[in-house]
């Protein structure tokens, strides 16, 4: 009986992973097909991106494409993307640790087989701060984009008194996850919550962290909250090398 619903899962996990390759491999087809045909592509949204000033918020220059409509890849498939995080800092021992999250919505059968709940966190970043500008407002921003339907890409910066820590990441439809800060490259799959400490000598030191679960935008909070009181993250940012 055991054996029978063991193989009965498995046919079932293989054949759920087949519709799902099917899937998206034809959206990418259409992705290619409509990528330079102007009926499929959003011109007045480009218009209207060109009259924006202001855009830098991370390391990479904000280019403005026609992008197409995402109706034209899928219909009735993008529900949205966000960011998460907190300015100001949460206090640790006197000392801020400002964080960014970037967040993926539950597009229905378009990414179910990578966000199981509403929405995914798909990348978490913690800084180590000495800097907090609660005046412009210039210590530290963040940006998500949707333009890459139906893949997702972001990226931010937090600034230190003497320094600044850049950072991007995206996630695929195939959920290829991948982070890069300050020009060191991070697989997500093996850990989507990055913490980065600054050091009194200009270097930094990161730590990568595997959660079990994927975390949601109801369940960040917590999360974070927790993590940033445990023993090994106290003793990575608060030392007498850090900041």
């Amino acid at each position: 009986m055991k054996l029978h619903l063991t193989l009965t899962l498995a046919f079932i996990a293989s054949l759920s992973f087949a519709q799902s390759s099917e899937n998206i491999q034809k959206v990418r087809d259409k992705q290619l097909k409509v990528q330079n045909q102007n009926q499929d592509l959003d011109f007045k949204r480009m218009e209207e991106e060109l009259k924006v000033t202001g855009k830098a918020s991370g390391p990479f220059t904000y280019g403005v494409f026609p992008y197409p409509i995402y109706d034209s890849i899928q219909k009735g498939g993008f529900k949205g993307v966000g960011t998460l995080g907190n300015f100001f800092g949460l206090k640790l021992q006197n000392k801020r640790i400002v964080y960014t999250s970037f967040v993926e919505n539950n597009w229905n059968a378009l990414n179910s087989h990578k966000v199981k709940n509403k929405d995914r966190v798909f990348f978490t970043i913690l800084v180590l701060t000495d800097f907090i500008d609660d005046k412009e407002y210039t210590s530290s921003k963040m940006n998500i984009v949707s333009r890459n339907f139906p893949d997702v890409i972001g990226q931010g910066f937090v600034k230190t008194s003497n320094n600044r820590i850049d950072f991007s990441a995206f996630t695929t439809l195939e959920k290829e996850d991948f982070a890069i800060v300050n020009m060191k490259l991070y697989h997500l799959k093996y850990g989507n919550i990055i913490l980065i400490a600054p050091q009194k000598d200009g270097s930094l030191r990161s730590m990568q962290i595997n959660n079990t679960t994927d975390l949601t935008s109801e369940t960040l909070k917590t999360y974070v909250d927790q993590l940033i009181q445990q023993p090994e993250t106290v003793n990575f940012f608060i030392n007498e090398k850090t900041i």
